[in-house]
């Protein structure tokens, strides 16, 4: 009897599944078999569940938040012994520094090996920036130049300006879907760019900052005192907040920067159009420039009955001309000698940048509690896409329930 395929489950997105339906019969014939459910049902299986010690999954597509609380549970295994005897090719020096450390645990070993890549950008229509009407009607309103917003001000006047629902455009798109991910990232954007943290010095979790009230405003200002944000985006998720950007619906967005990929086909809507700048800072005392750093990596299930056949199925997967075929389908590459193949680099306008863009990156906590700090922050968010709350009252709930896990 034969044994059963080699299970790597990951999320539901387009990109993974073109990729994986061409990767793992090249590297793995019928022995390994791929399953992609919502991430919802992922995170549930994987980080509530039993999924990753039970032995039905081998290998884990996981992101790079979720890795502290698998770690410390013993959900995934070590891989140092096995990059130590057969490393993908190239480790380490093929991954730029800002895409291996968020796998390492507090033990020091290494638990995954990248596998799709953000980081967050600023992606925009080049075509209403280069518009002479629209720089020339947008001067006379603001008084300055258009050009991709430095600051949040600036991005804040540009949604205003290409605010169009009437033509099918909003000036910007958010995922407001609750889902702990583009809703806490937007959050922590804005408190990190104003100067603010989670933490305070003594290391509790903590909201009570004028910071974090500026950045839960300024959100709820983009929904609801401005509008600039199509009130359906409210059920998006990242994903789907990409496809809606690339079918033309918004001027520019903060986003993950590998969704400036879905314009890349002939037949998009902004094929050619959309391209990609620095994301925004504050101006205010404090302020800096604050990009999201968070990855999706492949580690080995602790529960695996064949821990050494996934690991070389993983570095199978992590291959320079598997990493292409990545980039190739619509996920990221996250090889720096994909980012400079000539096909990868032509294929999408963050290639070159990001090398550059990894500066200015900053990753979650590195904390085993995240799946909890996560829902708080969620649900905040949630309240302020609603709108039904003031966005004081509702930080100030937040913080309440974050002191509780201190």
């Amino acid at each position: 009897m034969s044994e059963k395929p080699l299970l790597l489950l990951g999320r539901a997105f387009d990109g993974f599944s073109r990729a994986l339906a061409r990767q793992i019969p090249h590297v793995a014939g019928q022995s390994a078999a791929f399953a992609l459910p919502e991430i919802l049902d992922l995170q549930e299986r994987v980080l509530n569940g039993e999924t990753a010690t039970s032995g039905e999954a081998d290998l884990l597509m996981v992101v790079t938040d979720w890795l502290p609380a698998l770690i410390a549970e013993r959900k995934v295994l070590p891989l140092d012994e096995f990059l130590d005897t057969a490393p993908p090719a190239g480790w380490p020096d093929a991954w730029h520094p800002a895409l291996r450390e968020l796998q390492r645990g507090a033990d020091g070993a290494t638990y995954g090996v990248p596998y799709h890549v953000g980081p967050q950008m600023l992606l925009y229509r080049g075509d209403l920036y280069d518009d002479p009407a629209q720089r020339r009607g947008f001067t006379e309103r603001f008084g300055y130049p258009l050009a991709p917003p430095e600051t949040w001000a600036e991005y804040r006047d540009q949604a205003v300006w290409f605010n169009a629902p009437d033509q099918g455009r909003y000036g910007t798109i958010l995922a407001g879907y609750p889902d702990e991910h583009n809703t806490v990232y937007d959050f922590l954007t804005h408190l990190w760019s104003r100067g603010g943290e989670l933490f305070d010095t003594a290391g509790r979790l903590t909201l009570d900052s004028p910071q974090a009230r500026e950045a839960a405003r300024f959100l709820h200002g983009l929904w609801h005192t401005d509008r600039v944000v199509d009130p359906a985006a409210a059920g998006w998720d990242s994903v789907a907040s990409g496809e809606h950007f690339a079918a033309g619906e918004a001027a520019m967005m903060v986003n993950w920067s590998g969704f400036a990929a879905m314009s890349a086909p002939e037949s998009s809507p902004t094929h050619g159009l959309v391209r990609c700048a620095p994301v925004p800072a504050d101006d205010g005392p404090g302020g800096r420039r604050v990009a999201l750093n968070s990855y999706w990596v492949l580690t080995v299930a602790a529960g695996s009955r064949r821990p050494a056949q996934a690991y070389e199925l993983l570095r199978a997967l992590t291959a320079p001309e598997m990493d292409r075929i990545t980039a190739q389908e619509g996920g990221c590459a996250t090889r720096r000698d994909s980012w400079s193949h000539p096909e990868v680099a032509d294929s999408a306008p963050y290639y070159p940048m990001l090398e550059e863009a990894h500066r200015h990156t900053r990753a979650l906590p590195r904390d085993a509690r995240w799946p909890q700090i996560s829902v708080v922050l969620d649900h905040m968010v949630a309240r302020l896409v609603a709108g039904s709350d003031e966005p004081d009252t509702l930080v100030a709930r937040a913080h309440e329930r974050l002191d509780g896990l201190n």
